[in-house]
């Protein structure tokens, strides 16, 4: 009789073989040298941008306040972090193993648990450490404010813990959905539920403890102890046994369809290519359009066609698209607030959120780039027509914008708020839809037939180019944040706040403008880049010949 124990030992053998050949193939030195470079420039980078911030330290009042209100407000995150990960593992999450796992492994006469333990903690392991570094990150930024702090070691430190137990949060919530088969609109209930149970704790000042506030409370563990708070993390880590231990009930199907998804959104990571990532992303968490719009867009609305067509995929957006949106722009206006408030690194997150806000906005352009074939088969300029979807997004954007202002209405409840939110978020909402309408046109196929110029380039200079295409649209989408510094500049010096204001969003506006010209003259701009190129490559004898 076969030992049921074989199966697993052939399985384990099988793994450490191919990673002795991966290992095999491996060059040691070239990758530790790697990790001690990307080690210490990352941290030098995060350490020298931290110092560059100026802030001024928190007083009396507002050590208070945060001392208070933080770990509410850290557990917000955590109720949101908990809310993605349950609606992940409804759609299937988190786990994607290799498309060969799913067909030889997995369909063995194996023990699924044997098989899936392995790929879960290592998923586990890599969520925690990723929540750790931003943890960390966030803490030791904190502790820059704080007067009479602890080293900011210690403050990186006790981030770190509460950001490790943030990204297992993640995985536990998506493995334990996953594993006991939880439909949708029950792991949506739950995670409502939890959420909002957590919001009305944080915005209410109550006395009654959030679920999630023990993640808050480790956060602040450098200036109190609550002993409490250990059995939180206990809880967390017997939570996580038993999402491991679910590992084995997971969807052979639902596996199956992620592997496959995955491996390419992987190689698209690789190739830098967002608007891959984005359409991969949706078919991970099976987000459709919606069959009967919204609203039935007027006919006034429908007489150009680019402008119709703009109209009529935002009316079939789907809910929940809607609310992701929503609550990206939210949690942008608050990081505004933070950095109105004095935490000047929070525009960077502000500027990200309304980036990725821009990147569901543009939906139409990106369509359009999609299908090249179609756009210049049409008798009419393809630049005019990429600057005719720009303006759909920049008028979808004012719903979010009311969603924006509220958020800071509640955060500073002053008159003032209004009008000064509004001032800084029309630029800021602009600005996210500007950097990704860069990002979705740089897609469109060069009208100069340069595509593989960067093939003959030197590694040094390809690799900056990728670099800036890839920073450069997120970028202008942090540019348009940046007014809010102004005002609170103005206020702090109390010379001209609104004036500052009004210059600061001028200047995004021009910025803005430069964009629009941009994706106008696109095409115009490589051609005559590439004359210009092909002038000074001219070769002198043909220059004297002639």
């Amino acid at each position: 009789m076969t030992s049921p124990s074989l199966g697993v030992d052939a399985l384990r053998a099988m793994r450490n073989q191919r990673r002795r050949h991966r290992v095999a193939d491996m060059e040691w030195f070239e990758a530790l040298y790697k990790v001690y470079i990307a080690a210490f420039l990352g941290g030098s980078a995060i350490l020298f941008l931290s110092g560059l911030s100026t802030d001024t330290p928190l007083t009396t009042q507002q050590m208070t306040n945060l001392l208070a209100h933080a770990p509410h407000a850290v557990g917000l995150i955590a109720a949101v972090v908990v809310f993605i990960g349950l609606r992940s593992g409804a759609n299937g999450g988190p786990i994607a193993v290799e498309e060969p796992e799913v067909r030889h492994v997995l369909l063995a006469p194996l023990n699924h648990a044997a098989v899936l333990r392995h790929p879960a903690i290592q998923r586990l392991r890599t969520f925690a450490f990723a929540g750790a570094i931003a943890g960390g990150t966030a803490n030791q930024l904190l502790g820059r404010r704080v007067p009479n702090a602890p080293s900011l070691v210690v403050f990186a430190m006790w981030g770190a813990i509460a950001g490790a137990l943030l990204g297992m949060l993640f995985i536990i919530a998506a493995l334990i959905v996953h594993g006991l088969g939880f439909a949708r609109w029950m792991a949506t209930a739950l995670a409502t539920v939890l959420a909002g149970w957590q919001v009305i704790v944080t915005f209410n000042d109550s006395h009654i403890a959030g679920p999630f506030d023990t993640i808050g409370s480790i956060s602040l563990w450098w200036s109190r102890h609550s002993y409490i708070d250990i059995v939180g993390v206990v809880a967390i880590l017997v939570l996580a046994i038993f999402a491991i231990a679910l590992a084995g009930r997971l969807s052979l199907e639902a596996l199956s369809r992620r592997s496959s998804l995955v491996s390419q959104m992987k190689f698209a990571v690789t190739l830098q290519d967002i608007r891959t990532v984005v359409l991969l992303r949706r078919q991970l968490s099976q987000e459709h359009m919606r069959v009967k719009p919204w609203v039935k867009v007027p006919k006034a609305l429908r007489k150009d066609v680019v402008i119709g067509r703009g109209f009529r995929s935002m009316a079939h957006f789907p809910l929940r698209r809607v609310i992701r949106m929503k609550l990206l722009t939210m949690t942008g206006a608050a990081a505004l607030v933070a950095a109105w408030r004095g935490t000047t690194p929070a525009v960077v997150v502000a500027g990200l959120m309304f980036f990725i806000v821009g990147l569901d906005a543009v939906e139409p352009l990106s369509q359009e780039v999609d299908q090249p074939d179609r756009t210049d088969a049409l008798p009419h300029d393809r630049g005019l027509l990429m600057v005719k979807h720009l303006a759909v997004p920049a008028l979808f954007m004012f719903p979010f914008l009311l969603a924006g202002v509220f958020v800071a209405y509640v955060a500073e409840p002053h008159t003032s708020t209004l009008m000064y939110s509004v001032l800084l978020g029309i630029p800021a909402l602009l600005g996210g839809v500007a950097g990704a309408a860069i990002n979705a046109v740089k897609g469109a196929p060069d009208p100069a037939g340069g595509a593989t110029q960067g093939l003959a380039m030197p590694p040094e200079v390809a690799g900056m180019t990728t670099m800036v295409r890839a920073v450069w649209p997120p970028a202008v989408a942090v540019i348009a944040s940046l007014p809010v510094l102004a005002t609170r500049h103005g206020f702090e010096t109390g010379i001209d706040m609104l004036g500052n204001t009004l210059r600061a969003a001028g200047g995004v506006v021009i910025l803005l403008i430069l964009v629009g010209g941009w994706v106008r003259q696109r095409d115009a701009i490589h051609v005559w880049f590439r004359n210009i190129q092909k002038a000074g490559s001219t070769p002198i004898s043909k220059v004297e010949s002639n």
